[in-house]
């Protein structure tokens, strides 16, 4: 064997070339056959895998109905600033005495029993009242609410 390769050492200079370039030769194409090719077989596979969940996906779009556009969010509505003959006019009540004054306000009213709850509720709607203190009595067949109220400073 040693024979070989020095005979192939001293021989002439195209021959080692040719050779050489025949053992890169098989050396790449061995690489190529066991270590590329599995490679590109698993990348095709890969390919054709990926093709086909893309066609599920636009089936499944295609099977959803389009939806409704959606409705524009409508904003808060702004409470209502507190008027008196509103007030007591929804409540169904007779005014007694308003006194208003800078930031706040004595009510005095008759209400019939029965109208008392939304009274209150009615009062928690506006958006500058909050009431401080207020008082019942009885006034034969209606209650007379006396109510001191206090105004903030908002718009």
């Amino acid at each position: 064997m040693s024979w070989i390769i020095e005979r192939w050492f001293r021989g002439p200079c195209w021959v080692r070339v040719v050779s050489l370039a025949i053992f890169i030769g098989l050396v790449v194409s061995m690489a190529w056959l066991f270590l590329m090719r599995p490679q590109q077989s698993l990348r095709q596979q890969l390919e054709r895998d990926n093709q086909q969940a893309s066609q599920k996906v636009a089936e499944l779009r295609r099977k959803i109905p389009p939806l409704i556009k959606p409705v524009p969010m409508l904003l808060p509505a702004q409470p209502p600033v507190f008027s008196v003959t509103e007030f007591v006019g929804k409540s169904g009540g007779k005014l007694l005495k308003w006194q208003p004054d800078n930031k706040q306000g004595d009510l005095e009213m008759l209400v019939p029993w029965e109208k008392l709850p939304g009274l209150f509720a009615r009062l928690a709607e506006y958006r500058v009242v909050t009431s401080n203190a207020f008082t019942l009595t009885s006034q034969g067949e209606l209650l007379k609410l006396v109510l001191a109220m206090e105004f903030d400073d908002e718009p």
